[in-house]
């Protein structure tokens, strides 16, 4: 490092000095000389330097020629021009190490102002190992309880002061009576609410209330961790959509639905059977009747709600036919006012479809032929066969 370091320093003495003398000469007529005393001057102080570094018996290299670039070479100058990495890497780590100390110590002052805040605030601490969870778990602790309850009355009993908590894995009320090694009730429990104000609630209505002979001591519950955390005991985490319909799911027992007709009696109460509205005699002496049947009930129905949709039972002998409204409302009008009246010289009966009796009735083969053939005559203009006697009949 020294060596390079004298070399620089009488480098630069000679190009100075070199540039001074070589100016003066060419200020004279091209002595070329002249010039070339200078030059060999200077190089004669270079080599003398480079001598005087590297010591007595030493070999050193011409200034006019050039070094030989080999590891030796490499190393050496390296060694004389390169960069201290070491110093470099040790200071960066001792910064890095100054600013770990410094965050340290940042955070340390902020716990104890907080620490001397709550102090003269006259804030109550907690005991060293409670764990507080009073904004994600609204629970309450209860005492003295009878040792002949069940889980089912204990739910029940708690169940007064607000909505009990489901669990999202199990979805059964989080409720729980603790029991010693045996399996024996201890005489206390634990019962979890969805809201918050439902401790408010339980303190006031169930502290000191009497169960089963009992008064019960009711209080805020506290968790603290027994023991050394065993992470194997931890419970798996709840993915986002999980935890959407677990939430969906729990905010519907606060939400307000309105009652609704539709909602409180069943769909099939939408819909009246009236009977007796037409015969099969009917339908076999005029075949096109089965379709004008529908528009005229359509009608006859309209003014007492939405229609839609009418079923004519053509193969029933009580002459069925289903109308079907879009509200109980309309259906119930729809038989207060068709039950028991007259139509055609028969009286209609009018009820509401249960939902179970199938009216649809399958005809036999000799039916299905006897209608064939009379819509045969019927496309052809002839009357059917007894016509005149069975109308006759349907007189009388």
């Amino acid at each position: 490092m020294k060596q390079g370091r004298i070399l620089k320093c009488y480098y630069r003495k000679w190009r100075t000095t070199f540039s001074t003398q070589l100016t003066d000469a060419e200020a004279h007529e091209g002595n070329s000389e002249e010039v070339k005393e200078v030059e060999d001057s200077g190089q004669e102080e270079v080599s003398k330097a480079v001598e005087q570094s590297n010591g007595e018996g030493s070999s050193a290299v011409p200034f006019n020629e050039a070094p030989n670039v080999d590891e030796d070479f490499i190393a050496q100058y390296q060694a004389n021009y390169g960069v201290q990495y070491d110093d470099v890497y040790k200071k960066m780590d001792e910064e890095l190490q100054e600013r770990i100390r410094k965050c340290a110590e940042k955070e340390e002052t902020k716990k104890k102002k907080k620490v001397e805040k709550r102090k003269i605030g006259g804030a109550p601490t907690e005991p060293e190992g409670w764990i507080d969870l009073s904004d994600k778990v609204h629970a309450v602790y209860v005492s003295n309880l009878p040792t002949d309850i069940t889980d089912e009355n204990f739910k029940n009993f708690m169940a007064k002061a607000g909505v009990i908590q489901l669990d999202p894995r199990t979805n059964k009320p989080k409720v729980k009576l603790y029991r010693d090694a045996a399996g024996e009730l201890k005489g206390d429990g634990r019962c979890s609410y969805v809201r918050k104000e439902s401790i408010d609630l339980a303190l006031s209505l169930l502290d000191g209330a009497d169960l089963n002979g009992k008064k019960v001591k009711v209080e805020e519950a506290h968790f603290e961790q027994k023991g050394n955390f065993d992470p194997t005991k931890k419970k798996k985490k709840l993915t986002s959509a999980q935890k959407k319909r677990f939430m969906e799911k729990q905010n519907k027992a606060f939400e307000w639905r309105e009652s609704s007709t539709r909602i409180q009696r069943p769909v099939s109460d939408c819909v009246v059977i009236i009977k007796n509205r037409f015969t099969l005699q009917m339908l076999m002496e005029n075949p096109i009747l089965i379709f004008t049947l529908k528009e005229d009930v359509a009608k006859s129905c309209a003014m007492y709600g939405l229609v839609k949709k009418v079923v004519v039972f053509d193969n029933n002998p009580d002459g069925v036919v289903s109308v079907h409204f879009s509200n109980t409302d309309e259906s119930d009008m729809a038989v207060h006012h068709l039950n028991g009246s007259m139509f055609n010289g028969r009286i209609l009966t009018a009820e509401l479809w249960d939902g179970k009796t199938k009216y649809a009735v399958q005809e036999t083969k000799e039916e299905h032929e006897k209608r064939m053939n009379n819509w045969q005559k019927f496309l052809c203009g002839e009357k059917a066969p007894d016509q005149d006697t069975e109308v006759r009949e349907t007189e009388d």
